[in-house]
């Protein structure tokens, strides 16, 4: 065989292959758009959690005879990474309310933290998390 043979199969073996690499980190990873879309759901995922731990941390700064706020106040209330609305925060009762964010993909697709737990699992959609202001908020990491 030729140099010139050799080297024509060989370019064609290792364009073959770096095809084959891209498609393969494609169909593992998701495209560029679906990383950023993985992206924004873990971004509202912070911006609950960081919710949660302010509400928390206020809490044990006073009494126990705290109650939860009617509504967030303006310096503890965070947006969504992709429209800039307020997430939806509810109280429940004294201690207990919820967090809710319309979520781009489904977390049992697409993991968006690395966390042993199953509490900031959610499906695609809006979704709300009930949360307790006497127990501190499960760790997203």
């Amino acid at each position: 065989m030729s140099h010139s043979a050799f080297d024509r199969i060989f370019a064609a073996v290792a364009t073959i292959a770096v095809a084959a690499g891209a498609v393969a980190g494609f169909w593992v990873l998701g495209t560029p758009g679906q990383q950023r879309l993985i992206m924004s759901d873990r971004q509202r995922l912070e911006d609950l959690s960081a919710i949660a731990n302010t509400l928390y941390w206020q809490r044990q700064d006073q009494d126990e005879d705290y109650a939860l706020p009617e509504e967030l106040d303006t310096n503890d209330q965070r947006q969504d990474p992709i429209t800039q609305e307020p997430y939806a925060y509810s109280r429940l009762d004294d201690s207990r309310y919820q967090l809710c964010a319309n979520f781009v993909t489904d977390s049992g697709t697409h993991k968006l933290v690395n966390t042993p737990n199953q509490s900031w699992q959610h499906p695609q959609g809006s979704h709300c998390f009930e949360l307790d202001i006497t127990q501190q908020p499960p760790s997203l990491y």
